[in-house]
């Protein structure tokens, strides 16, 4: 079976794969030994065939995990891959192969590369298209896009429900204006909404005094000691959101968007683009416009790409179990 998701809301794509996950571990592996990941931009036909191909000894099926394959530098990978594919008719298999790629969404009805680098979006060439064609033309296919505001006050309404509360719409609203529409800070928002205010409606007073926007100001604060090459207060601003409890997943997401910005309005800037009009045509609030633009002056374009490959590398060894990742981080900023 061929499982394929893209598209660039990367929460509800992670939410999914985390429940295939989980009812494959229920159903099938219980002792979690015929799951594995595969890093798309390292990985090669050889790896995919022999873990995809491996038989195992516990159970009947394996569930296989591929994330970005589409931006393999390789130059005859996803060529490979879809011969391999095709061959091995893995669309009928009882194994289980799933394929993420959050760098592709659809783009006016045209499917584009998101840049990884804050360039402009690059449609796909002939083997991509080829790739994509067959992927998403699997029975399993889904797209992620970004929720609509109707959307996500639907969503956080749910989400509220499910974990025992409720909350009245003017403090969604409120909500939704706190976060900037980031769905891993209204998720970790939302659990401290219902931990603060068990089995009460969460008013919009409740989003005033929990939900202040303290991790945004802590984020253009570590940020602002990264550029200043202020390691030891990095180290303790960090610390500082370690002891406050704030979910691992979430803090490197925070990370990793705000470096993404500061390169994005870095490319624009040096493009001789209006500071002015930047934001709002990359969808940002102006407050996170404005101190997001004053920070590109502490980094160079190579350093902020470099940043964010070794944060986005960070992310895949924490969430495949390959390093700690408070100790990844720390050592990530003593690089820096």
């Amino acid at each position: 079976m061929i499982i394929f998701f893209y598209g660039d809301n990367n929460f509800k794509a992670k939410q999914k794969i985390n429940e295939l996950k989980t009812k494959f571990f229920q159903e099938i592996d219980p002792n979690e030994h015929s799951f594995n990941v595969l890093d798309g931009v390292m990985v090669d036909l050889t790896e995919i065939s022999q873990t995809v191909n491996t038989g195992s000894l516990f159970t009947k099926k394996r569930l296989t995990l591929i994330e970005n394959i589409f931006a393999n530098k390789k130059v005859s990978i996803l060529e490979e891959l879809l011969n391999y594919l095709q061959k091995n008719n893995l669309e009928k298999s009882d194994d289980i192969l799933v394929l993420y790629e959050p760098k592709l969404k659809n783009q006016k009805g045209k499917i584009v590369k998101v840049s990884p680098n804050g360039e402009k979006d690059s449609p796909l060439n002939a083997k991509e298209k080829k790739l994509f064609e067959f992927l998403s033309q699997q029975k399993f296919t889904q797209e992620f896009k970004p929720l609509t505001p109707a959307e996500l006050s639907g969503w956080i309404k749910t989400e509220v429900e499910k974990r025992g509360g409720t909350i009245k719409s003017a403090a969604v609203t409120e909500l939704i204006n706190y976060s900037n529409n980031d769905l891993w800070q209204i998720n970790n928002e939302i659990e401290k909404l219902i931990n603060y205010k068990p089995a009460t409606e969460i008013a919009s007073s409740d989003i005033e005094k929990i939900c202040s926007p303290a991790i945004d100001d802590n984020i253009f604060a570590l940020t602002d000691a990264l550029g200043n090459k202020n390691k030891p207060l990095a180290l303790k601003i960090l610390e500082d959101q370690y002891h406050l409890d704030v979910a691992n997943e979430y803090l490197l997401a925070m990370l990793l968007r705000q470096f993404k910005i500061i390169l994005q309005l870095k490319v624009s800037l040096n493009n001789g683009e209006s500071p002015s009009k930047i934001g709002p045509s990359l969808g940002l609030h102006p407050y996170v416009a404005q101190k997001s633009a004053n920070q590109t002056k502490y980094f160079t374009l190579a350093q902020l790409r470099r940043i964010s490959s070794e944060l986005t590398h960070l992310d895949y060894l924490n969430k495949t179990g390959q390093t700690d990742f408070r100790t990844g981080l720390n050592l990530l900023i003593a690089k820096m």
